[in-house]
């Protein structure tokens, strides 16, 4: 008797726990999609810890004070007018593209260390970009130069063509001039010497961040 008992208790249970589960989940709301709850999870204080990023700190530093110091070394070592402008453009003296990939993989270095496979992969990056700052690049710039030079000579002749009334001479320097205007860029691509000294200055730009943070 006792144990008839105790197994119609044991039933009655099961039923209601399973109509209880049954009723919660046709209540329950649906989740919110994952994209979502993480960017409501985001807050104020979670965008502000971007700060304390000491690898992006190092390479905005590094690049920061490169970009500022190239009006100042292309006169010093080039011997050019002083243009600010050169600010905001590529070239020059250092290399900021050098001294920033250096910075990032010198600091995460300095965070997770030398064996971390993370750091191997900033390594080949940098490496990269490098090659490319003193390979592809440089090899840009000295194309725009030579094709610049070829523009010049072509409104030269565009220019005696129409004194000297030959027609198709003035043609054909019409459409090179409008081709190949406004003048293209020359200042693309960097040296070794300024590969190197940016890969210099954003490791010493690092080291000089994590030893004051």
């Amino acid at each position: 008797m006792l144990k008839h008992c105790f197994v119609s208790y044991n039933a009655n249970d099961l039923y209601f726990s399973f109509s209880n589960s049954k009723f919660n989940l046709a209540s329950c709301p649906k989740k919110p999609p994952r994209l979502t709850s993480c960017v409501v999870n985001v807050g104020f204080q979670d965008i502000a810890e971007v700060i304390h990023n000491k690898v992006l700190i190092a390479a905005g530093t590094s690049a920061v004070i490169g970009q500022l110091s190239k009006p100042f070394t292309s006169v010093v070592l080039y011997g050019k007018n002083l243009d600010f402008r050169s600010v905001f453009q590529a070239g020059g003296f250092p290399s900021t593209h050098s001294s920033s990939v250096v910075a990032a993989a010198t600091a995460i270095a300095f965070e997770r260390g030398f064996a971390d496979s993370i750091f191997g992969l900033t390594v080949v990056y940098a490496g990269l970009i490098m090659y490319d700052a003193q390979g592809v690049r440089r090899e840009v710039g000295k194309h725009a130069k030579v094709l610049n030079k070829l523009t010049a000579n072509a409104r030269r002749s565009e220019v005696m063509s129409f004194k000297g009334k030959e027609s198709n001479k003035a043609l054909q320097s019409d459409e090179i001039s409008e081709e190949v205007t406004p003048p293209l860029k020359e200042s693309i691509g960097h040296t070794e010497v300024e590969v190197i000294a940016g890969a210099l200055f954003g490791f010493l730009v690092t080291f000089s961040v994590y030893s004051l943070m």
